[in-house]
């Protein structure tokens, strides 16, 4: 029987692995399947050829590309979007394709919208499967002072509805 337990510390609600903190993902354990990266922190080229050789080796179709990042948050996203929805299959292999190049999965999220969490240094990559348009999206985002700093004032830039 696996042991869990929810704790808050100065307001904040800390869940532990495996229970849901009442935003619909579940923690994983990071680290237990997927070796540490060797070679250091990846640049944003590399997530970008991780991300799109990831999703060929899952036999995913490339869509129609978004706009790239600009300025300050140039070096801070990195997407890939995938021409509809994957079946479980191909979603599988895009999730095994991601950990042989050192990404390891730290959450998932199931209805209404299937996604999974992951990490590879300082970049945090989530994959949906469907939503609003219906399509297969990854979406790396890298964290550190320069880039949340960039993410905070987009932001206040954008105001509160983005």
């Amino acid at each position: 029987m696996a042991l869990a337990a929810i704790l808050a510390v100065g307001g904040i609600v800390l869940a532990s692995v495996g229970e849901d903190r009442g935003d619909g993902w579940v923690r994983e354990l990071a680290g237990g399947k997927t070796p540490a990266r060797a070679g250091g922190e990846p640049s944003r080229g590399t997530v970008a050829a991780e991300l799109a050789a990831a999703a060929t080796a899952a036999g995913l179709i490339p869509g129609a590309a978004s706009p790239a990042a600009e300025g300050e948050l140039a070096d801070c996203i990195v997407d890939w979007t995938g021409d509809g929805p994957a079946d479980d299959g191909r979603m599988a292999a895009l999730e095994t394709a991601l950990e042989e190049r050192g990404w390891q999965v730290t959450a998932r999220h199931g209805e209404p919208v299937p996604a999974v969490a992951l990490t590879s240094g300082s970049w945090r990559l989530e994959f949906t499967n469907g939503g609003l348009v219906d399509t297969l999206s990854l979406v790396a985002t890298r964290s550190g002072r320069t880039c949340d700093e960039a993410f905070r004032r987009a932001a206040a830039t954008r105001g509160p509805r983005g």
